[in-house]
């Protein structure tokens, strides 16, 4: 029989629901959208049917409002918003917004930052071990990289078996390499990355992103 999706399995869904087909109009994955104020914009899909259990809508969506409630009493009116909870055709999305990385980085217990390249060191984050490639496939140190000042970053922490699509408010200009990480990092037009983590399950990796 199957059963109607507990609170903890809600929790768990809401932070980890994975891609679905959407029939002929080929796959979506879930995607995160930065914009030039630095909000952050996360579109969540996944199917209803989930094995032994199946999502109820209702109870979804009201976990997840109760979840941002909670958060934005901690951490001030706005900081997530529950943007909508749709069901068709046997899959389900949720939209939620983000004042600042650090709000999704604390909502989804998962490292995002977006900031100034120039700043990513005194904010915590070593690159000269990562290396990079430009969208034309050429190898890249970071050290070698011009005009900083004029450079954002995005780094994104993935768990294993995830897929992410980054889209920027600027031109994509350097990923980290593929084989770096575990993960297929892809370009996907100008502004946007497409993250395939396929590490060992239960991995995390971080992606690194630079724009302008």
């Amino acid at each position: 029989m199957r059963k109607v999706v507990s609170a903890l399995l809600l929790l768990t869904l809401i932070l980890n629901l994975t891609g679905c087909g959407r029939g002929n109009k080929g796959p979506e994955i879930n995607s995160l959208s930065v914009n030039k104020s630095g909000e952050i914009s996360h579109h969540i899909v996944g199917s209803v049917d989930q094995n032994y259990y199946q999502i109820e809508t209702a109870d979804l969506e009201s976990f997840a409002a109760s979840r941002v409630e909670e958060y934005c009493a901690e951490k001030g009116e706005g900081s997530v918003t529950l943007k909508a909870v749709e069901e068709k055709d046997g899959s389900i999305s949720m939209d939620f917004g983000y004042s600042s990385a650090e709000d999704y980085s604390g909502f989804n217990h998962r490292t995002l930052y977006v900031g100034a390249l120039e700043d990513a060191k005194s904010d915590g984050y070593e690159l000269e071990a990562v290396p990079f490639v430009s969208m034309d496939g050429q190898a890249v140190e970071i050290g070698y990289i011009e005009e900083w000042e004029k450079k954002k970053l995005v780094i994104l922490e993935t768990k294993s078996g995830e897929e992410m699509l980054i889209n920027l408010p600027g031109k994509t200009l350097y990923t980290n390499q593929s084989a770096h990480s575990g993960q297929d990092v892809t370009f996907v037009g100008k502004k946007s990355v497409k993250i395939s983590n396929q590490e060992e399950e239960g991995a995390r990796a971080l992606s690194y992103i630079i724009y302008e």
